[in-house]
């Protein structure tokens, strides 16, 4: 990590054009891809299938989780890009997308930081807050970004969300690299905000469809020119990059939800528990505001 970007990749909506991306020299990854190994329906070896089919890259990023990224990475063929990554959520809400230059170095972070914080559902918030799960990262080489900024509604699962609502301080900014210009699962407003916001703090930006079923993945994709992970990441972080992605329609996002919804099924009590633990002060805050 080191703190920000000089410039900020170039964004681009709708459906990328991943031939023409291919043919012009770019590597283009899919940074923000959940597998069955989290709350996702995606089976490794499918998503290694439609990556090679559609001719994008991705990074597995389940959710306080390894195993699909050791799987991708160790069954990936020699010319197929896989980026290590996980998606941390934070003891306040916000998720952290942090993503590693080796596969070894993102194990060690998880063994070291995330196994042992984990909460009831392995899916939500784990007992590290976000200041932590960030200071964990030093002495690595890692890259961190704040997933889906400003969203999920109410819920404050971004970081500029959370310090909006007095839930982060905005000095916790200083440990980001970056922002997820580009959410698949975010609406377009949502998104411009994340640019606005990269474009005015100098960060960098990503983009990641937050696929969670296969057919999802490779349509919100951050392209570089790169030949490797270590490559691809150094120049997202110096915003030599180009994000390019078309978010999910309403009808695609309640699909998604509902196919989803049976993954935490087994952790309905643990889940409440979250949800209570962090929107019940938001709440009453807000009531005292309105008195």
């Amino acid at each position: 990590m080191d703190g920000g970007a000089g410039e900020v990749a170039r964004v681009r909506f709708g459906m990328p054009d991943l031939a023409a991306l291919r043919e012009d020299g770019y590597t283009a990854v899919d940074m923000h891809v959940h597998t069955e190994h989290s709350d996702g329906l995606i089976r490794v070896k499918d998503a290694l299938r439609r990556g090679r089919r559609i001719g994008a890259a991705f990074a597995v990023t389940d959710h306080n989780a390894v195993s699909g990224a050791i799987a991708a990475v160790r069954e990936a063929g020699p010319d197929q890009i896989v980026v290590p990554g996980i998606e941390v959520s934070a003891s306040e809400g916000p998720h952290l997308l942090l993503y590693f230059h080796t596969l070894d170095d993102l194990v060690d972070y998880h063994d070291s930081v995330i196994a042992r914080a984990l909460g009831g559902c392995p899916h939500m918030a784990t007992t590290l807050p976000t200041a932590d799960v960030l200071a964990g990262l030093e002495g690595r080489d890692a890259f961190a970004v704040a997933a889906h900024p400003f969203g999920y509604l109410f819920l404050c699962r971004g970081v500029c969300k959370a310090i909006a609502a007095g839930e982060l301080a905005p000095e916790v900014l200083l440990q980001l690299d970056g922002l997820e210009g580009i959410c698949g699962g975010m609406t377009r407003s949502q998104n411009d905000r994340a640019v606005a916001f990269a474009r005015e703090h100098a960060l960098a930006l990503t983009g990641g469809t937050d696929a969670h079923l296969l057919g999802e993945i490779g349509r919100v994709v951050t392209a570089a020119r790169a030949d490797s992970v270590e490559e691809f990441l150094d120049a997202v972080r110096c915003g030599d990059a180009l994000v390019w992605g078309q978010e999910k329609s309403m009808i695609e996002k309640t699909v998604q939800a509902t196919a989803v919804l049976p993954q935490y099924a087994p952790y309905i009590g643990p889940s409440l528990g979250v949800h209570y633990r962090q929107n019940l002060p938001r709440a009453l805050r807000y009531l005292r505001r309105r008195r």
